[in-house]
């Protein structure tokens, strides 16, 4: 016997095998559950496990792992291309017990009592972690056949103390390695129950095989510029900043399609990608410009209203390139009652189910609507330098007029706020708002004690000295985004290895983000240095949802099939929206013949393990074999629209779980 390929030292007990498995475990009395166990010839030959499920399934060498079982003998399968003829070794727990037994390595707690490696069954004789084995007897050919497709074999049940009712998790690998296993990797191993219960079936546990990849599934990753097509790093999130300038270019004109075809809506829903959409009215460049309306800025002046400052930042502190612009007057009476007209005509011309914009960031104030008419003091200590930041009964206007407006959008559109205000938590609608930060990955911008996190979880003194409460664990229940500070250079500093990209991943565990745009790394080439962080960073981001095992009865007579799935999600942050869970029955064909929607919402499915169950109909369903599916619709178009990290996608999107049969 070889462990990982180096040969050990055994001692041997000694004995009539035959007289040692009658004196030690005497037959019990059994009935056949599997209706191909009593026509199952050990042979190599696997086409008399038609009909049988898979227990597990991985993408190597070894594929699928099937149990099966008489009156005397548990049957196993595996099945796979390219197999080891030379070593193979099933690894059973048959206590029940994961903390007794031999600790396997390579997959969850396993407490193995007996292997069987090529055709030799052995004992656990150690203490857990040593490896020691006693030999308790040889399977003859009759009982052990292997090819390079499929190893079978037939252990009696009462030399592993077997009998009905019980139950046994099973392992395999092929020629000790680390990946050629089953179940895959860190998966715990599948359990099979020798039951007698008819109609119904084994129960049967099926462990789908987890795929290790950032997947590009919606609203998580990366939210690039709309305005520009084309990256290279997949996302299904657009960032669209629009100034009231170019929505209203007169009055009451709201130009969406320039808006639309300026950020390119419809190659982005063609490609199912949404929009996170800001508004802005102080955008600041490097030249003189308004980002209000003329007609506004007009009309003010008109009527004898100060319509804002126009400013040219000397002090470096807005950056390069990004210093000049005009600050509006926002607490213009006659401002803010057109302010409420333009985001009523957004929320309007947006509110169906299939709406292209899937959040809002509650913008409109401070330069770039970023809640700041930083900075405040000029060069010769001028107050309000580049224009003044309104009051909390002021801004409440402004905010409150996107939580009118949005309110009723919850089911596909919602709003996100900057900074954490009373209004974010407590308003006349009841409404929770969401919070991004426009320079994650700066650590002092973070938690420092005028940073983005300290203030959401404690409460803060604004910048023009207003105390504003706190939103805490905002993300609970809301999503949680922002961009990359400082540009290219922040954007990379933050994903490099080392001190940058370990403070993002810290950031990303305390404030959970969903996405993160503008600013991002969308433009990257594929395979860039920093291409494994980006794909480390994607994956944690947001959901990360994997099947972990499905439960069911492998043979079923009666009128439905329950059906138990548990799901991990291994991201930091929920799904967003209440789609339908649904679970599906397909005939050989891939048609879906039975399904049900189960209670699932998403929206509670936080970091962390989830179980979902259904009873589908099954009465009217001739016999056969049927795959056991699951997906996740997008409730506009009834398809399977969110894609689990697990092989077996079907090529509509649904994800097989195992088979079933009637």
């Amino acid at each position: 016997m070889k462990r990982r390929g180096i040969h050990m030292k055994w001692t041997f007990t000694v004995c009539t095998v035959a007289a040692m498995l009658l004196t030690l475990f005497p037959f019990p009395h059994l009935m056949s559950t599997a209706k191909a166990a009593a026509s199952i010839v050990v042979d190599g030959n696997p086409s008399d496990w038609e009909g049988i499920p898979a227990i597990s399934t991985n993408s190597g060498t070894a594929k699928v792992l099937k149990a099966s079982h008489d009156d005397k003998n548990l049957y196993l399968l595996v099945q796979g291309s390219g197999l080891s003829t030379a070593m193979g070794s099933f690894w059973l727990n048959t206590d029940g017990n994961a903390s007794t037994g031999y600790q396997a390595s390579g997959w969850g707690a396993t407490g193995v009592e007996w292997l069987l490696e090529n055709n030799s069954l052995y004992r656990y004789a150690g203490t857990g972690s040593t490896w020691s084995w006693n030999l308790s007897s040889s399977l003859p050919s009759s009982q052990y056949a292997r090819t390079a497709s499929a190893v079978e074999v037939a252990i009696p049940l009462a030399a592993l103390g077997l009998a009905k009712g019980s139950s046994v998790n099973i392992g395999y690998l092929d020629n000790n390695s680390d990946v050629n296993r089953l179940p895959a990797k860190n998966q715990p191993l599948p359990a099979y129950t020798l039951n007698d219960k008819t109609p119904g079936g084994n129960p049967i546990e099926f462990y789908p095989t987890e795929l290790d990849d950032p997947l590009n599934n919606p609203f998580k990753g990366w939210a690039p510029s709309a305005k520009s097509t084309g990256y290279p790093q997949n996302h299904r999130l657009v960032y669209t900043g629009i100034t009231w300038k170019e929505f209203e270019p007169t009055k009451g004109n709201y130009d969406f399609s320039a808006i639309e075809a300026s950020n390119h809506f419809s190659y982005w829903q063609s490609r199912g990608v949404k929009v996170v959409l800001r508004f802005i009215l102080d955008n600041p460049s490097g030249a003189a410009h308004r980002d209000i309306p003329d007609w506004l800025y007009n009309d003010m002046v008109n009527s004898g209203q100060s319509p804002g400052t126009a400013y040219q930042d000397k002090t470096g502190g807005m950056g390069a390139g990004n210093n000049t612009g005009f600050s509006p007057n926002y607490s213009s009476e006659y401002l803010i009652a057109r302010h409420k007209l333009a985001i009523e005509a957004i929320a309007k011309h947006y509110n169906s189910p299939d709406s292209p914009i899937a959040f809002v960031q509650i913008g409109s104030l401070g330069h770039w609507a970023e809640f700041h008419t930083w900075p405040y003091v000029g060069p010769n200590g001028e107050s309000n330098y580049t224009g003044a930041f309104p009051k909390n009964e002021i801004s409440n206007q402004y905010i409150q007029h996107y939580i009118d407006a949005f309110t009723d959008q919850e089911d596909h559109t919602q709003l996100l706020i900057r900074r954490s205000v009373e209004l974010a938590k407590n308003n006349n609608k009841g409404l929770i708002m969401g919070m991004y930060n426009d320079v994650f990955g700066d650590q002092p911008s973070f938690d420092s004690e005028w940073g983005w996190y300290t203030g959401t979880q404690n409460g803060y003194w604004d910048d023009i000295g207003q105390k504003q409460p706190n939103h805490a664990n905002f993300w609970d229940t809301r999503v949680s985004g922002g961009e990359f500070y400082g540009g290219d250079y922040g954007l990379k500093a933050a994903l490099t290895t080392g001190s940058g990209f370990n403070e993002t991943l810290r950031q990303t565990e305390l404030s959970k983000p969903s996405w993160l745009g503008p600013n991002s790394p969308a433009s990257l080439a594929l395979g860039n240095p920093l291409q494994g962080n980006m794909d480390t960073l994607k994956k944690r981001m947001g959901y990360h949802f994997v099947v972990k095992k499905a439960a069911y009865p492998q043979e079923n007579g009666g009128s439905t099939l329950d059906v138990s799935i548990t799901v991990e999600n291994k991201g930091v942050q929920h799904f967003p929206f209440n789609w339908p869970v649904e679970i599906q029955l397909r005939n050989s064909g891939g048609a879906i013949v039975a399904r049900q929607t189960t209670s699932a919402d998403l929206r509670t499915w936080r970091t962390g393990l989830h179980t979902v169950t259904g009873l589908l109909p099954t009465k009217t369903l001739p016999s056969g074999t049927y795959q056991l599916t699951v997906a996740i619709l997008n409730p506009s178009t009834k398809q399977p629209a969110v894609d689990f990290a697990n092989t077996d996608r079907l090529s509509d999107g649904a994800y097989k779980i195992g088979t079933w049969t009637k």
